[in-house]
């Protein structure tokens, strides 16, 4: 939120948008905060069970100095951690999507709201410059001859662009509005010359690493794997007691905001500590990292070894890498040219180096832990104090109590894993300059393999590690023209008339937050807005929570085929 203050119109502070986000919430943790909604469409809950994989995490993570927090979603918490809260129902154990509260529930009840599927928005039909309407085609091209052939609605009023930060910068280039030298290269007639369409996109960086845990401990691994017996169980868990079942919940069972001591900053060199003091070192609600843990591995398990595991995950809250998109062609078929910019500033490094050495930390002192899936970590030199151990021996013949190779090391780098002691103190693990390289080469996707015949002499095999999150902001940024803005303080695009963008392509900046609520919050200020300007009072006829029944009957994931 403070992201949009800092750059838009006072309309969008805070404090204006706080009565928005309420209006969609249907907060249902045990909370009473102000901060928080109680009577919207959109459930968020704990999402069944508070499993022990998350009340192990948060221990571990008070240990190395993230202290447990009831709610850092406060909007003022950037160093803590929490039991993580998840869109889903906790009465009927169902994702709370938007599609139903914000759409199926307005066709329940009236008749003015018509909605197209399988096709997409080639264009905006433009008058001069004002918006008069949208032209589409099917979404695939499979008729007419492989021919665009288009559909034209008509606008009486507005035409507003939900496509989202990939779709609605190609629908404005398709539509005449964008870099004019873009634009004309295309043989596509210039509407508004707005250079800022389809720049600046913006995502949030992952990494993921995997460790091993006890036998004992409860994980979706076996139910992930296919065990029918598992998933027999768990599928009529949900059915009949979906406000505590396991799969009332996406896994991520607990997480954090973080961010660096004076001490970790002396240590993430000179790129990103001038990012810090420019953008985070007076803004203390701004965290730099989120961290996770899944239940599971987040992976194929039919390329990992038998046993149980749990994720770490986290990403970066503000890179400050930037990427773009943009059309090669009028043709809405054509795929555009899209370059994410992950990793190309290089003050993005330190803090995704930092919190992987944070999360291993809370990982090692989790009393589940029983060791590194080494091929899911950087490449460190097998000497180095930093380099992974795998499974410890008592788990892997826990795993296999009848196997015959249990414990034998065939001329790999790895020593086998010294039987886990969850009593003892751990002390964090010393990094030398290489093992930072290591890191920064399993980040940027170039790993490092020492040879034993000459250490001096690396080959490198390049896989990607850096992720998506589906975070993607930014392309119409909501700021001046002169800087680059696509669109005004009331999404008006500029250099148009009658025409807004209404979803997070209009973000000037990224956001400390799962961007599920965002957008959500961005739909809600696109209403008010586009009702004020038609002179009409916004009408919520959202589904009441819970919206769906308690699903009775046999499933059909365990009927008989």
């Amino acid at each position: 939120m403070k992201s949009i203050r800092d750059n838009t119109d006072p309309k969008m502070r805070p404090t204006d948008l706080l009565p928005l986000m309420k209006r969609l919430e249907n907060y249902q943790k045990p909370s009473n905060s102000d901060t928080h909604g109680y009577d919207g469409p959109i459930a968020i809950s704990n999402g069944g069970q508070i499993t022990q994989v998350a009340q192990d995490f948060l221990r571990a993570s008070d240990a190395v100095g993230v202290p447990f927090n009831d709610d850092i979603q406060d909007l003022q918490t950037s160093h803590g951690a929490e039991i993580w809260a998840k869109y889903i129902n906790r009465h009927t154990g169902r994702r709370s999507d938007a599609a139903t509260a914000y759409v199926h529930s307005v066709m329940d009840v009236q008749n003015n709201l018509y909605l197209r599927t399988n096709a997409r928005v080639s264009r905006v039909i433009f008058e001069g410059n004002k918006a008069v309407g949208v032209a589409y085609v099917p979404s695939r091209n499979r008729v007419h001859g492989g021919k665009v052939q288009e559909t034209i609605v008509r606008a009486r009023k507005y035409v507003v662009l939900s496509s989202g930060t990939l779709g609605t910068p190609q629908i404005l280039e398709r539509s005449g509005v964008g870099n004019s030298r873009l634009l004309q290269k295309m043989d596509i007639k210039v509407v508004s010359d707005l250079p800022g369409v389809g720049e600046e996109y913006q995502d949030h960086y992952t990494t993921l690493s995997l460790y091993r845990v006890s036998n004992e401990t409860n994980t979706l691994d076996d139910f992930l794997r296919g065990d029918k017996e598992v998933q027999k169980e768990l599928f009529a868990e949900w059915e009949t007691s979906p406000e505590k079942a396991r799969l009332s919940s996406n896994a991520i069972d607990a997480g954090f905001k973080i961010r660096p001591t004076e001490e970790e900053l002396k240590e993430m060199g000179p790129e990103f500590n001038e990012l810090w003091n420019k953008y985070f070192k007076d803004k203390p609600d701004k965290p730099v990292m989120f961290g996770s843990i899944v239940s599971a591995a987040y992976a194929d398990h039919t390329l990992l070894p038998p046993g149980k595991y749990v994720t770490m995950f986290q990403y970066l809250e503000y890179p400050a890498s930037r990427g773009k998109i943009h059309i090669q062609s009028s043709n809405p078929y054509e795929p555009p040219f899209f370059d994410s910019g992950f990793m190309n500033n290089k003050a993005d490094f330190a803090p995704i180096r930092w919190s992987y050495k944070k999360t291993r930390e809370v990982a090692r002192r989790m009393d589940a832990f029983r060791g590194e899936l080494t091929s899911h970590h950087p490449r460190f030199h097998p000497a180095s104090p930093a380099a992974c151990r795998d499974i410890d021996i008592k788990t892997a013949r826990e795993i296999m109590p009848n196997g015959f190779t249990v414990g034998i090391h065939m001329g790999t780098w790895h020593a086998p894993g010294e039987q886990f002691d969850a009593s003892k103190v751990h002390e964090d693990i010393k990094y030398t300059e290489e093992d930072d390289k290591a890191i920064d080469d399993w980040i940027s996707g170039k790993m490092t393999f020492p040879t034993f015949s000459a250490l001096d002499h690396q080959h490198f095999q390049y896989v990607d590690h850096v992720e998506t999150t589906w975070h993607s902001l930014g392309t119409c940024a909501m700021k001046p023209r002169e800087q680059g803005g696509v669109v005004d303080g009331r999404l008006n695009v500029y250099g148009t008339e009658n025409l807004k963008c209404v979803d997070l392509s209009i973000c000037p900046d990224n956001l400390g937050t799962n961007t599920y609520s965002s957008a959500l919050l961005v739909g809600e200020k696109g209403a008010d807005l586009l009702c004020e300007d038609l002179g009409i009072k916004v009408r919520t006829p959202h589904a009441p929570v819970p919206h769906a029944p308690v699903p009775t009957g046999v499933p059909a994931t365990q009927q008989v085929r």
